[in-house]
C-alpha cells in the first residue's frame, strides 16, 4: 500500500509517499501526477521518497520520468538505492509544472474591528476541508475558503475511504477494484479543486483509506487543525464519506469547533459567504461559555448582529423573568472576558422563546434569517459529548440537520 500526501504552496507542490512503491500503486502515484498539471499556475514539484520502503521497476521508471519532466526527488538515504539517482541528478529541476490561469478569487473579507483585541482572539490558523464530492459537500467548501482568506489559514482537504467500501471484493480483485476507484477518487479531487477559490490560499490534499473518524482524528491531531468543516446530507454519498452517522460522530467526539453545512442549507454553493446575522443558543451554564466566546468574536471580526437565545424550558418561568436573566447571565459573562467598550461590543438582541430548543432553534434561525448558529456541547464521560439545553431526543446533529444555515458547534 502506498500512502500519498499533497503538499501545495503557491510555488511549491511536494508528493509525500509513504509505503510500498508497486503494483497499482504506481498507477495512482502517476494520477496524482498528472493531477499536478491542473494547478492553477506555474509551479516546482518535489517528490519525497523518505518514507518508501521499496520500489519495482515500474515505479523506478515513473520516478525517472518524473525526473525528466523536471520534478526534484529527495529523500532521507541515497537515491541509488530507488535505482533513479542518474535520472534524479542530470535532469532534476530543469521543468515545471503548469497549468490555465486561475479565476478570480471571490474575497469575503470584511474590516476588523480595532476593540477586539480586548477579547479572546479567534484563531483559525489551519482548517481541515473533509469531503465525499457529493453536492452537499461542494456548497460547504466556500465557506472553508472565505473563512481560510479572512484568518489567513491554511486548508488541508481530505477523502477517506472506509474499509466497507471494499467489504464485498473478492481478495483476488481487491488490487484491481481499489485502483480503479482510487483513480475514480483522484478525478473528483482534480475536479473539485478546479471549481474552488483556492488562489493565494496554502492548502495540502489528503487521500486516504481507513476507519472515518480515526483517521481525520490523526489528521487534525497532526496538523494542529483549529476548525473542522463538513457537509452532510443525511444518507449514502461516495463511499459513505460523510453519512449522517459518521457526521454524528464527528459532532460527538472531536475536540475542535466544527463547522458543518446540512441538507436544509441550499444545495448551490454560495457566490460569496457573508456571516451577518449570527444566533447563539445557551443554557446560560458555564458550560456555554465558549460558544459564547465564539459568538461574540465572530460578530466583531465580521461587524454581525448578534442574537443570544435562551429557551425556558419550565413552564413556570414567565419570559421576561427568562430574558432579565439572560441579560444579566450575558453581561456578567462578557465582563469576564475583559468585554469591550460599547463601542467595540456587536450589536446584540437577548431572545427568550418557550418549547423545545431544537424547534426553537430552528424558529428563531427562520424568522431572523440567521447566517450562522452557534451552539455549545457539554462533554460527559458517560455518553461523550452533548449539546447544551438538552432534553430527551436534542442533539446538535437535530440542529445541523434541519437548518437551513451552517452550524458551527463549539465544545464547552
Amino acid at each position: 500500500m502506498l500512502k500519498i500526501t499533497i503538499h501545495n504552496e503557491p510555488d511549491l507542490a511536494t508528493l509525500e509517499l509513504e509505503g510500498r512503491l508497486a503494483g497499482p500503486w504506481v498507477d495512482e502515484l502517476k494520477h496524482c501526477y498528472r493531477m499536478l498539471s491542473t494547478f492553477p499556475h506555474e509551479k516546482s514539484v518535489v517528490v519525497n521518497l523518505s518514507g518508501v520502503g521499496s520500489v519495482d521497476s515500474s515505479g523506478r521508471n515513473l520516478l525517472a520520468q518524473m525526473a525528466r519532466d523536471g520534478a526534484e526527488l529527495v529523500a532521507d538515504r541515497p537515491l541509488r538505492e530507488y535505482g533513479v539517482e542518474e535520472a534524479a541528478s542530470r535532469n532534476a529541476g530543469l521543468g515545471k509544472a503548469t497549468a490555465p490561469k486561475a479565476k478570480k478569487a471571490v474575497s469575503g473579507r470584511r474590516p476588523k474591528i480595532e476593540s477586539l483585541e480586548r477579547k479572546p482572539h479567534l484563531s483559525f490558523k489551519n482548517i481541515l476541508f473533509a469531503t465525499d464530492f457529493s453536492p452537499s459537500s461542494a456548497a460547504t467548501l466556500p465557506y472553508a475558503e472565505t473563512i481560510a482568506r479572512h484568518y489567513g489559514s491554511k486548508i488541508y482537504v481530505a477523502h477517506v475511504t472506509p474499509p466497507e467500501a471494499y467489504s464485498l471484493v473478492p481478495p483476488k480483485h481487491r488490487d484491481t477494484a481499489l485502483q480503479q476507484a482510487q483513480g475514480y477518487v483522484t478525478q473528483r479531487m482534480v475536479a473539485l479543486l478546479n471549481r474552488s477559490n483556492f488562489q493565494q490560499i496554502p492548502y495540502e490534499v489528503f487521500l486516504d483509506q481507513g476507519e472515518i473518524w480515526p483517521t481525520l482524528s490523526d489528521m487534525v491531531d497532526k496538523h494542529n487543525v483549529d476548525l473542522i468543516v463538513i457537509g452532510t446530507h443525511g444518507r449514502r454519498g461516495i463511499h459513505k464519506m460523510l453519512l449522517g452517522s459518521v457526521t454524528n460522530e464527528i459532532l460527538r467526539r472531536a475536540t475542535r469547533p466544527v463547522l458543518t453545512v446540512g441538507p436544509g442549507s441550499s444545495p448551490q454553493p454560495p457566490a460569496e459567504v457573508r456571516l451577518q446575522r449570527l444566533l447563539c443558543a445557551t443554557d446560560l451554564s458555564s458550560a456555554s461559555a465558549p460558544a459564547m466566546d465564539y459568538s461574540f468574536a465572530l460578530a466583531q471580526e465580521y461587524g454581525a448582529h448578534l442574537f443570544l437565545l435562551y429557551v425556558a424550558q419550565k413552564v413556570g418561568e414567565k419570559p421576561a423573568q427568562a430574558r432579565s436573566r439572560l441579560e444579566e447571565f450575558s453581561r456578567a459573562h462578557i465582563e469576564e472576558l475583559g468585554g469591550p467598550g460599547p463601542k467595540g461590543a456587536p450589536e446584540t438582541e437577548f431572545l427568550v422563546e418557550l418549547g423545545s430548543p431544537v424547534e426553537c432553534i430552528l424558529k428563531v434561525a427562520k424568522e431572523r434569517e440567521i447566517d450562522l448558529i452557534v451552539l455549545g456541547l457539554r462533554s460527559s464521560s458517560s455518553t461523550g459529548t452533548q449539546p447544551l439545553m438538552h432534553l430527551p431526543g436534542l442533539t446538535a446533529y437535530q440542529v445541523v440537520s434541519l437548518a437551513r444555515c451552517p452550524v458551527l458547534t463549539v465544545r464547552g
